[in-house]
């Protein structure tokens, strides 16, 4: 697949010898939001602000990180960090010669890309080059919106509801086809709101089977991330076997992905942990059992928890790998077990305000990312592969911001998640109950941790996609054997 506009910047950036670079950018283009964030998953990270904000993120950066000091006067940097560091300028013109750039500068990456594939040997001034953008545009416009029944799939959803005991995975398969069918129309806030009674169905479910979940016989398969190891071990110990994870990966999502995947040869639906945020959730993964609260997540203990697990089982270290992001397919005979973890798709459901959004960063991440190979190679290599998540995701609405003291104390799990609170006292976690009587029917408390069970959030935004809660897209994963 060609290459886009992102790519071939992120390929000229990493070219320099230089790991810190100081960027002029007088059109400002590496400034807006989608291509900061964009940046950030190929592992360059653009910095802006004060030279306090400079220090902080010059002395945190990670090892493989890229890091973009952005300004506008080359000169408005630390002197410590210009030893360092190399002095680009950046400009649009270097990649889009023939076009009018203050007309450009500011449109669709996705226009971009066409632009950018599209060599302009004569040069076009502003009105030439808006009407080419408009030409691109009105030939990209998408087909008039195909109407959702959205009342019919209630009525079937009802019915499904009615048989004892439910099926929460076929539940959960057809909710996923139809918010992918809702997704890119008006009704996909319909349908979500609509969700609503099952949804209230589903947290019953947790109060009365989740505790029975947890501790599940795994042998003929896990029903919870927790005992995805222990299924594994029982049925593949003598075997090669992959277990490949992608961060944030909701059941709608994969539908999406496992087009571009080898054949399923199961689709499993399976439980996140409670509450579905990485820190417990993934831990959960790689431990092979209950999450500790103490646990920091990262790379290097996630790798630890994995390595510990199989040697318990006799397996020697050298046959065991664990790649977090960058994957090592290179002398794979001696490896046995092997766990892959991919981060970026949950870093662009941070980014998405709602499902659209997050469907097109899906879509765009499926297309530039090597999972397809990953797993075609592991299979050739005669791994038994498996896919899964330590979450889903939900496109939530904001209830409010937290407000001067709700916020103290709340950072004891590390978690980003705006659906989750862990309070490191008792009384803040008590005050906070309190003052938000109108809260009770939304949340869920266990020890001093707070959760949302329905679409809300902790947020003032109109919309956001995130996790942290129990609303069945969070916590119904899939766990599928390729």
């Amino acid at each position: 697949m060609a290459k886009g506009i992102i790519q071939h910047i992120v390929q000229d950036l990493k070219e320099y010898s230089s790991q810190v670079l100081l960027v002029e950018n007088t059109d400002k283009f590496l400034s807006r939001e989608e291509v900061l964030s964009t940046l950030l998953t190929y592992g360059i990270r653009v910095v802006q602000g004060t030279k306090i904000h400079q220090r902080v993120e010059f002395e945190l950066r990670e090892d493989d990180e890229v890091l973009l000091l952005l300004s506008q006067d080359n000169t408005d940097y630390l002197e410590d960090i210009t030893k360092t560091a190399t002095a680009i300028d950046f400009d649009l013109k270097t990649y889009f010669g023939g076009y009018h750039i203050p007309s450009i500068r500011k449109i669709e990456i996705s226009i971009l890309d066409i632009l950018f594939s599209q060599k302009q040997i004569i040069s076009l001034n502003r009105i030439e080059t808006l009407q080419l953008i408009d030409r691109i545009r009105q030939e990209r416009m998408p087909a008039p919106e195909v109407s959702f029944d959205i009342p019919a799939f209630i009525d079937t959803l009802d019915k499904r509801l009615e048989v004892e005991p439910i099926n929460w995975s076929e539940v959960c398969k057809m909710i996923s086809k139809a918010v992918l069918k809702s997704i890119r129309t008006s009704q996909v806030e319909t349908l979500i709101t609509s969700l609503g009674e099952t949804n209230t169905a589903f947290q019953e479910n947790i109060k009365t089977s989740y505790q029975a979940t947890k501790n599940s016989n795994a042998i003929k398969g896990p029903k919870i991330v927790s005992k995805i190891l222990e299924y594994l071990s029982s049925n593949f110990l003598e075997k090669k076997v992959a277990l490949v994870v992608v961060d944030g990966l909701a059941f709608w999502q994969y539908e999406v992905l496992k087009n571009k995947l080898p054949n399923a040869k199961s689709e499993d639906v399976i439980y996140s942990w409670l509450p579905s945020i990485t820190q417990l959730s993934r831990q959960a993964i790689f431990r092979g059992e209950t999450p500790q609260k103490e646990y920091r997540q990262g790379p290097a203990n996630e790798e630890r928890l994995w390595k510990n697990y199989w040697k318990t089982k006799g397996i020697n270290e050298f046959q065991i790998r664990y790649n977090h992001e960058k994957i090592d397919l290179l002398n794979l005979q001696s490896i046995t077990k092997f766990a892959i973890v991919f981060k970026d798709l949950d870093e662009k459901m941070h980014s998405s305000s709602d499902y659209k959004d997050l469907l097109d960063l899906t879509e765009n991440w499926i297309e530039r990312n090597d999972i397809y190979n990953v797993v075609k190679t592991l299979k050739e290599e005669g791994f038994s592969v498996f896919l899964t998540t330590d979450h889903g995701n939900i496109q939530a609405k904001g209830w409010r911001g937290l407000q001067g003291r709700e916020k103290l104390g709340t950072q004891q799990s590390g978690s980003r998640s705006k659906r989750h609170l862990e309070y490191t006292e008792e009384w803040l976690f008590e005050d906070f109950i309190a003052n938000n009587p109108e809260l009770k029917d939304s949340l869920s408390t266990e020890n001093q941790s707070i959760y949302i069970k329905d679409n809300l959030s902790f947020s003032s935004e109109d919309t956001l996609v995130t996790h942290g809660g129990a609303h069945l897209l969070e916590v119904l994963i899939p766990f599928i054997e390729i």
